[in-house]
C-alpha cells in the first residue's frame, strides 16, 4: 500500500509475453502502490496469471500497433490519484523508490520526472549505462492522456501543463538494452514497422526519423543510422526548432563506432556551443582528438566536461561521462605524452571515483607497472 494516505498510487502497465520479468517489476513496486492496472495487448505465456498473484487488474486489448491507445486504455482503469507508468523489463530502485508517495503533494504539477538507468552491453554492467530524465509519474484524470503510435508521449490539451514538471529523486532500472532482451525480444523489427509506417504519413515529425535512427543504431547498421540522424537534425533546423541535445549524442556515437574521427572533430565545436552545458559532448570530443593523437587538446576537453556542476534534464548522459571514463583517458592522454605521475594521477582519480571500473584499475596496474621498471 501506499506510504502516503493522502496520495494513492495506481501503477500502469502494458505488457505481452513477459513471464521472464513480470514479478522482478511488481515486487518492486509492491509496497508503493494502491493497485496495479495490466493492459495484455496478447500474453500467449503465464504473464497473466504472474499478474493476478500480485492482486493487479488485467484487462485483454486488441493490439493495433499503436502503443497510445493501449496506454490510454489502461488509464481509463486507474482509480489512485497518481498514475505511475511502468514497462514489464524495469523495476523501482527499492532505495529511492521506497519514499516516493511520501514526496506527492497537491501543489506539485501535474507530471514528474524519475530517473531512467538504461543498461546496455553483455553481461550487465552496472558501469555500462545512460541516463535520461522521463516523465513517468502524472496525476490521474487531470485532462492528459498518450499521444504517438510509438515513443508515445503523456500530452495535454492545455500547453501551460506541457511545460511544468517536478522531479523526483527516484531511479527507474531498465533492462531492455541488454544484448540477450534485444535477441529474445527483437523489438526492433516491430518498432521499424510501425515507424517506417507514420514515416509515410504527410509532414513526420522529425522525433520520428529521430527514433528509426535509434533502431538502426541498435542493429549496427551504423551508416543508414547516420544518414537518418542527420536528416532529423536538418529537418529540425528546417522548421526553426532547435535540434534536441540527444540528436547530436547519437550523432557522434555513431560517428565514435565508424572511426570517422576528422568529420567528428570539424563539427563538434559548432554543437558545443549549442549545448555548453553537455557532458557527454565534451567526452566525445575528447575520444575524437585522442584517437587523432591530439593528446594535450583531448586532455582539455575531457576536462571541460569534468567542470560541468549540474546536467540538463533534458540531456542524455552517459554514465561516467563527467568523471570516471574523463579521468581514465586523461589518464591515457598523458601516459602517451610521458606525463608519468600526472597519468597514475588520473588513473587514480577514475578508480576513486568508480573502484569497479576495470580499464582504470588494469592502467593504474599497468603505469605503476612501468613506473617501478623504469626506476
Amino acid at each position: 500500500m501506499s506510504g502516503n494516505p493522502e496520495s494513492k498510487l495506481t501503477l500502469c502497465m502494458i505488457v505481452k509475453n513477459e513471464e521472464r520479468h513480470i514479478s522482478r517489476c511488481l515486487s518492486s513496486v509492491q509496497d508503493i502502490t494502491d493497485d496495479i492496472v495490466i493492459v495484455d495487448t496478447g500474453s500467449q505465456d503465464n504473464t497473466k496469471a504472474i499478474c493476478r498473484s500480485f492482486n493487479a487488474k488485467v484487462f485483454d486489448f486488441q493490439w493495433e500497433n499503436d502503443f497510445s491507445k493501449a496506454r490510454n486504455y489502461g488509464l481509463q482503469h486507474a482509480e489512485g490519484d497518481w498514475i505511475l507508468i511502468l514497462d514489464a523489463d524495469e523495476e523501482i530502485d527499492q532505495e529511492t523508490g521506497s519514499f516516493l508517495t511520501a514526496l506527492l503533494h497537491d501543489e506539485l504539477p501535474s507530471r514528474g520526472l524519475l530517473k531512467i538507468v538504461n543498461y546496455t552491453g553483455k553481461p550487465l554492467d552496472e558501469n555500462e549505462a545512460f541516463e535520461s530524465m522521463q516523465p513517468r509519474l502524472f496525476r490521474n484524470r487531470q485532462g492528459l492522456y498518450y499521444q504517438g503510435r510509438i515513443h508515445e508521449t503523456i500530452t495535454s490539451a492545455n500547453e501551460e501543463d506541457n511545460k511544468a514538471f517536478f522531479t523526483l529523486p527516484c531511479v527507474i532500472h531498465h533492462y531492455g538494452y541488454l544484448e540477450q532482451e534485444e535477441k529474445v525480444k527483437q523489438k526492433h523489427k516491430r518498432n521499424i514497422s510501425i515507424l517506417n509506417e507514420e514515416l509515410s504519413q504527410e509532414n513526420p515529425d522529425p522525433w520520428l526519423v529521430y527514433h528509426l535512427a535509434s533502431e538502426c543504431y541498435r542493429i549496427k547498421d551504423y551508416e543508414k543510422a547516420l544518414h537518418l540522424v542527420n536528416g532529423s537534425i536538418f529537418q529540425f533546423l528546417s522548421e526553426k526548432r532547435m535540434p534536441p541535445s540527444l540528436l547530436y549524442y547519437l550523432k557522434y556515437t555513431i560517428l565514435l563506432e565508424l572511426k570517422r574521427y576528422d568529420e567528428a572533430e570539424q563539427g563538434i565545436d559548432k554543437v558545443l556551443r549549442l549545448y555548453p552545458d553537455y557532458s557527454n559532448l565534451h567526452y566525445y570530443k575528447g575520444l575524437v582528438l585522442y584517437h587523432l593523437k591530439k593528446y594535450r587538446a583531448a586532455i582539455k576537453a575531457f576536462e571541460s566536461g569534468t567542470q560541468i556542476q549540474e546536467e540538463n534534464a533534458e540531456h542524455l548522459i552517459l554514465k561516467g561521462a563527467a568523471d570516471f571514463r574523463a579521468f581514465y583517458y586523461m589518464a591515457m592522454c598523458h601516459a602517451e605524452l610521458n606525463h608519468e605521475m600526472t597519468a597514475i594521477a588520473y588513473a587514480k582519480k577514475s578508480v576513486k571515483a568508480n573502484p569497479q571500473f576495470k580499464p582504470a584499475q588494469a592502467l593504474l596496474s599497468q603505469l605503476k607497472k612501468d613506473q617501478r621498471t623504469n626506476a
